[in-house]
């Protein structure tokens, strides 16, 4: 039966749902095995808790792994919990072994041993040797199916070996040359082993420049590897340079996806929160910890307003310009941020370019400080009928930028440095650094005009 790319639409969703509602399950099968898995997957996130298994139970072992691997992780949860033992083995038994693994890793501790010695044999060993390392390194993304061949191999004994391992193997993008140690020594592309002479040996035409990762080296860097090298598989080693596995694309896009989630996530302050998740003290437990420090922070900001209460007594008119003052401060702040955690996350910027990053920050905050100093004095002259006034009000504005963008694009460089998530930075930090100061710098120079008025 062909397989087909379903649009996901509500009319469709709808009549899914009545299919399951009229427990119409010949019909049903028929919709779902003439979809692909990610559409599978998609599908069953858009229907209710209740709905979700009536679909999941029609799948086939090896289509269940493919649709479980697509939903979201909440989702994924709910689903392996409905599942007894026996199903989950089946379905980890005929993945690939990083996906067993990330499926296996996810399970409680001792429902996670209770499957590792059910499945048995080569795929038990897998999962045993993938298992212990962090699920965001290196040997946490690699899959230990691979082809690889002794260098001292012949081109045609080379070929045998893929053929051989066909099945194991699905997409074989190149062939890893070993030696007695399976130490990695190169790589050979399989144009030239189809173009070079059987005889030949391996080592005559393989490529011993090798692009690598360590095992334990943190999945962002492999990623910014692939990205930089444009490559579609990287070989993974030990500490002694052993090949140990590869790591796909398709792992690298899912790791791309996933840093960005993560810093997007940090950046407005919700940790470890799903988008799928639904649970409301699950996300009330990821968003609640910031609110509270955001809270924190303001209740200092009106302490820092309360130390000028008599500078706000004399023009009351100057408390309307707070607003203006918060959000351009915490606009330009968060621009800087943004841009400085993309480009660390996608290495377009590095520690070497420090200086140069942040006085191009410096520099726009400066243009656009003076542009919008500028409007808002005029404003603030007209209002008040006080050009002065207007002017140090402006000034202010121009001074409260420059440090925005100053903190914004620095925060995150310097936690970089001391090897923190730069995301971080515009969590409660920027927002409340660039508030408090802001008010203070606002105020500050308020007061001084006052009190060199009066």
């Amino acid at each position: 039966m062909t397989t087909v790319t379903q649009p996901l639409n509500e009319e469709f969703v709808e009549e899914i749902k009545g299919l399951i509602g009229e427990g119409n399950r010949l019909s049903l099968k028929k919709r779902v095995d003439e979809m692909r898995a990610a559409d599978v997957a998609d599908l069953i996130e858009h229907l209710d808790p209740d709905e979700r298994f009536h679909i999941f139970e029609l799948l086939k072992p090896e289509g269940a792994g493919e649709v479980l691997l697509e939903v979201e992780p909440p989702i994924q949860e709910k689903i392996v919990n409905q599942l007894d033992n026996q199903a989950i083995t089946e379905i980890v038994q005929r993945l690939d072994s990083d996906d067993a693994a990330d499926l296996v890793g996810d399970l409680p501790e001792e429902r996670a041993k209770q499957i590792i010695e059910k499945v048995g044999g080569e795929v038990s060993k897998e999962l045993r040797e993938l298992l212990p390392y962090p699920e965001d390194t290196a040997g946490g993304i690699m899959a230990l199916e691979y082809v690889s061949v002794n260098q001292d191999a012949t081109i045609q004994e080379a070929i045998d070996v893929i053929r051989k391992k066909r099945e194991e193997v699905e997409n074989v993008y190149y062939l890893f040359v070993v030696d007695d140690q399976q130490r990695l020594a190169g790589v050979a592309s399989l144009k030239d082993l189809v173009l070079e002479p059987a005889e030949n040996k391996i080592r005559q035409i393989m490529n011993p420049t090798v692009i690598t990762v360590n095992v334990n080296q943190d999945q962002e860097e492999v990623a910014r590897l692939v990205k930089k090298y444009d490559l579609v598989s990287i070989p993974v080693v030990d500490d002694q340079h052993r090949l140990v596995g590869r790591i796909t694309h398709d792992d690298i896009i899912d790791v791309i996806e996933e840093e960005v989630d993560e810093d997007i996530g940090l950046m407005a302050g919700v940790i470890r929160q799903e988008v799928a998740e639904e649970s409301p003290l699950r996300i009330s437990r990821a968003r609640l910890p910031w609110l509270i420090v955001g809270l924190f922070g303001g209740i200092l900001a009106a302490f820092v307003i309360n130390q000028f209460e008599s500078s706000l007594e004399k023009i009351i008119a100057l408390s309307f310009f707070f607003p203006v003052i918060m959000a351009m401060g915490g606009n330009t702040g968060t621009q800087a941020a943004t841009v400085a955690v993309r480009g660390l996350a996608t290495g377009d910027i590095t520690l070497v370019n420090v200086g140069r990053r942040i006085w191009v920050e410096m520099r726009v905050a400066l243009v656009n400080g003076l542009i919008c100093g500028a409007l808002l004095s005029v404003i603030v002259g007209l209002w008040l009928s006080d050009y002065r006034l207007g002017l140090i009000v402006g000034l202010s504005l121009i001074l409260i930028i420059l440090y925005s963008g100053l903190i914004g694009a620095a925060i995150p460089l310097a936690l970089k440095r001391l090897k923190v998530d730069p995301a971080l930075a515009t969590g409660p930090f920027v927002a409340t650094s660039n508030d408090i100061l802001g008010l203070l710098i606002y105020l500050g120079l308020i007061t001084l005009f006052l009190e060199t008025t009066a």
